[in-house]
């Protein structure tokens, strides 16, 4: 049996969903300091060993270019990208070097769905950044048309964001001024997460977001149109129940018993 070893400089965030829920998952190690050098080891968001094992994996993430620079001149292994676009944003930084694609899984392993309830609640979970419009006009703007804005910063921990999305009913994500380098490393896990519980997300369409997302999001271009699409999710329960049903379908690809898999299948 293939043992595997996690490594990552956070525990929290990063750390948490890529190294210490799938070390959980493989039955594998993190951040073991002996006992890892026949192991698949996955070195996570840029750290890099004093000395690479023979079997490594460099799993980016969402790191700077500093860190993907330190990885491309101080490390050997292949390379995991976490969403389609960034598999492209990476084959070509790397050149020749393999790059996997291994998606981010969701937050719930459980497979938990949202009560029949009316829509009452649209928000976000993330940083600063997931919604790039002033969090009081949010609150304005949503409602003005009947509904509680939330937005978490708590997601650290899988139990916070759980817990958050069983009392939300609609999501955004709002990211149209993402400097577009960085942009092109992020992936879709806010539509997994919220789609697991069949919550309908309403989005700017990120390339992240669009590579692995077609029909399964609400796309906005303005965000005056992204309240009209929350709106409609309010007052029509048969767009929602589609909406609902079409992302709860495809979040099913990132559960995590199917990206344990793709671990499982990395060659070594």
């Amino acid at each position: 049996m293939t043992s595997f070893s996690f490594f990552s400089p956070v525990r929290g965030g990063p750390g948490e969903i890529r190294g210490i829920q799938m070390a959980t998952q493989l039955q594998g190690k993190f951040n073991p300091t002996s006992g890892y050098e026949n192991d698949v080891c996955i070195y996570i968001i840029g750290r890099t060993p004093e000395i690479e094992p023979k079997c490594a994996y460099h799993d980016v993430l969402d790191g700077g270019m500093n860190r993907l620079a330190r990885v491309r001149t101080k490390t050997r292994g292949p390379v995991i990208a976490a969403s389609r676009e960034q598999e492209t944003v990476l084959r070509e930084y790397f050149g020749k070097r393999p790059v996997f694609l291994i998606p981010q899984h969701h937050c719930n392993f459980r497979n938990e769905t949202r009560p029949d309830r009316p829509v009452r609640t649209v928000g976000c979970i993330g940083g600063d950044s997931a919604v790039q419009w002033p969090h009081y006009a949010m609150k304005r703007l949503m409602g003005e048309i009947g509904l509680e804005w939330r937005f978490c910063y708590e997601y650290n921990r899988r139990r916070k964001v759980v817990a958050f999305y069983r009392e939300l009913d609609v999501q955004v994500s709002w990211r149209p001024t993402h400097p577009r380098g960085i942009i092109r490393h992020m992936n879709p896990l806010k539509l997994s997460n919220a789609g697991s519980f069949g919550i309908p997300t309403v989005a700017y369409p990120e390339p992240a977001y669009t590579a692995e997302w077609k029909d399964e999001c609400l796309w906005a271009d303005s965000i005056y149109d992204m309240v009209s699409k929350v709106r409609q999710l309010k007052e029509s329960p048969a767009m929602y129940s589609e909406a609902s049903a079409i992302a709860l379908t495809k979040a099913k690809e990132y559960h995590i018993d199917r990206i344990t898999s793709l671990y499982r299948d990395l060659p070594c």
